[in-house]
């Protein structure tokens, strides 16, 4: 099982994702099963090592959220045009 390390977010908008982003954190959320969506922060370096190292897609991942344990799938993922790095993630819970 692949373990994602998260923080909660607390700001939203473009302008806090850009800070984030200057910080090397990018927004992501997770949402499904009839449950409140949750918006938090990923480390860059950590999903991109992750994503180096393993096919991603259609596995059960698990993020650890404030000693939550949450297992998701990634849904949808958004990388900046040139540079390798990323914008956005979504996953779905399972």
């Amino acid at each position: 099982m692949i373990k994602i390390y998260a923080k909660k977010r607390y700001f939203f908008g473009t302008s806090e994702s850009r800070k984030l982003r200057l910080k090397n954190f990018f927004p992501a959320i997770i949402y499904g099963k009839k449950k409140s969506s949750l918006f938090m922060m990923l480390n860059q370096n950590d999903i991109i090592n992750l994503f180096n190292k393993n096919t991603l897609e259609n596995k059960k991942l698990l993020i650890i959220l404030k000693k939550k344990n949450i297992y998701v799938k990634i849904k949808e993922v958004q990388m900046h045009p040139f540079k390798y790095k990323f914008s956005h993630i979504d996953f779905l819970r399972v």
